[in-house]
């Protein structure tokens, strides 16, 4: 292929990269849940469809409440707590302490169980092989996020700043969970030693600098919950596009004893319910065949594939495909590809915490947070859509990469 050719070619698959992003941002209010997001589960199946897929369905999914509800609940049961005082005070504290850990760190539904949750969908796509020897599964979430207060750029460079310093320092980024969950153990903690007698001028202050906090988290929780979705051209409609190109890609090489599953995931943004479904629906897939690419926020800044990433605490990557991927970056073939650790956290830790090889890739800008991420501004115009071809290029290296058995002994380490 010339110079002429291949630019003809890079074109028309950007050219096409806007056409997806656009049919998805001109839905309005994409939300888990919502009859947007049924209707973009639809118009991706149609697009799966025109690839040739054989099979494409939609299956149901249990979402979870809109994390800015969950966020303003578990403030509002705290400082509620704070100003009864006595054993119920303290034991209300306790009690949102206790929940929101357990919602953020193992996905209970404790108080969070008493919000609304509409249900979700997955949208899956698959060209089945009779005994396959390994499976590519390809993912990109379909939702959007409201674009709330908490995502303006000055708080979003507070957060980025604070994982600096503690890259700096050698430990692992806090997520944006952390300083909430601080706010409630620490309200649980000033509400039981009230209880158990304490006092004085030190309780009296922190019972009121506490309780501002919490007042201001869960204003803050309400207008998030109740803001109107980003468009979402960035996040998450760029990786649906990266995720076709990449499936485009592979349908063309991979042998025919691979079988390939592209996922758009439902109620990401709310707990990446739509993942957690797919791979818990499928226990007989082989952790040993089954190599997981997922794209996230592929729109804008420098291209990065997650090393660990969590709201709270950290999960890592097994090292299959993480490494892959440092050798397919090393050879200079798709431009400047770098690890990350991600302060939030995407679809990809899902298959990642079950043992599965997995690879996330993200780009980011250069405070760490994804382009025009949860606000006003992600718009079809805004993306770069070159690099979302790029992501997509590089997903199927890795994969394939992984399917020639590249990896060697770290398949083992």
């Amino acid at each position: 292929m010339n110079e002429s050719e291949g630019s003809v070619q890079g074109s028309e698959r950007e050219r096409r990269v806007l056409d997806w992003i656009t049919k998805l941002t001109d839905l309005p209010e994409r939300a888990a849940g919502s009859s947007s997001e049924r209707e973009a589960a639809s118009r991706i199946a149609s697009w799966m469809e025109e690839f040739g897929i054989p099979e494409v369905r939609t299956e149901p999914v249990s979402s979870r409440p809109r994390s800015g509800f969950t966020l303003a609940l578990h403030a509002g049961v705290a400082l509620l707590g704070l100003a009864f005082g006595g054993f119920m005070g303290a034991l209300l504290a306790l009690l949102a302490a206790a929940s929101f850990r357990a919602g953020m760190r193992r996905r209970g539904l404790w108080l969070s169980g008493l919000l609304p949750a509409p249900a979700s969908l997955n949208v899956v796509g698959c060209v089945p092989v009779e005994a396959p020897r390994a499976r590519v599964v390809l993912s990109a979430h379909i939702d959007a996020a409201q674009a709330g207060w908490l995502f303006a750029r000055p708080l979003a460079d507070f957060f980025a700043s604070r994982a600096q310093g503690a890259r700096r320092a050698g430990t692992p980024p806090p997520g944006p969970n952390a300083l909430p969950e601080m706010l409630l153990l620490l309200a649980a903690l000033v509400a039981v030693a009230s209880w158990l007698g304490a006092g004085g001028s030190l309780i009296g202050l922190a019972r009121l600098v506490l309780g501002a906090g919490l007042a201001l988290t869960a204003v803050m929780g309400l207008q998030w919950a109740m803001a109107p979705c980003s468009p979402g051209a960035n996040d998450n409609a760029s990786a649906v596009a990266a995720m076709l190109t990449c499936a485009e890609q592979l349908l063309a090489q991979l042998p025919s004893d691979v079988e390939i599953w592209l996922v758009g995931t439902g109620a990401e943004e709310v707990g990446c319910c739509g993942m957690h479904a797919l791979v818990e629906s499928h226990p007989e897939w082989r952790s040993d065949r089954t190599f997981f690419v997922n794209f996230e926020c592929v729109g804008g800044g420098a291209l990065h594939w997650i090393r660990s990433e969590g709201t709270l605490g950290k999960t890592g990557y097994p090292p299959l495909l993480i490494e892959l991927a440092r050798r397919v970056a090393a050879s200079g073939a798709f431009g400047e590809v770098t690890p990350t650790d991600l302060l939030a956290g995407t679809d990809g830790h899902v298959p990642a915490d079950h043992g599965y090889p997995a690879l996330s890739l993200i780009s980011l800008e250069e405070n760490g947070v994804p382009r025009n991420y949860h606000r006003p501004e992600d718009v079809p115009g805004a993306i770069d859509l070159a690099l979302v071809v790029r992501a997509a290029d590089f997903g199927a290296a890795v994969a394939a990469s992984a399917l020639r058995g590249d990896a060697g002994p770290i398949a083992i380490v």
